[in-house]
């Protein structure tokens, strides 16, 4: 083989590859471009859902005991349900468990929030743990 035969070769595997890399780069384009048209749950949205209906606050302590039962109109749009779980800090058992609405059938988003909780007339710190679900 001479040298332009090894070129030639080279070239044209280094044009297959380009073309590969090409086609890869825009099926990833195509797919990420599908995944970003559906309607994801924003963590932020809720925590100011859940301010606005006096479930959690940064700034005062939460009232939390077993009569707490929020007069909610609706869920945020785009939820189907919703559980929240309120905890005293570095204690496992739950002070408060509340299920709004159905079973998790799809998508769903889980975070956790520190919060001051009043029990029995004290302001102790605490935590939210909220699941929410379309």
């Amino acid at each position: 083989m001479g040298r332009e035969g090894v070129g030639g070769f080279l070239e044209s595997i280094l044009a297959v590859m380009v073309v590969i890399t090409a086609s890869s780069v825009f099926l990833v384009v195509l797919s990420s471009g599908t995944m970003q048209v559906e309607e994801n749950l924003e963590q932020a949205d809720l925590v100011t859902w859940l301010e606005s209906n006096g479930l959690y606050s940064k700034n005062e302590a939460v009232a939390v005991h077993g009569g707490l039962v929020p007069s909610l109109s609706s869920l945020p749009d785009g939820i189907s349900g919703m559980t929240l779980v309120y905890r005293r800090s570095g204690d496992a058992d739950p002070l408060l468990v509340l299920e709004l609405e159905s079973l998790p059938p799809g998508e769903v988003l889980a975070f956790q929030l520190p919060l001051l909780v009043e029990v029995d007339g004290r302001d102790l710190s605490g935590m939210i743990e909220v699941r929410a679900w379309r």
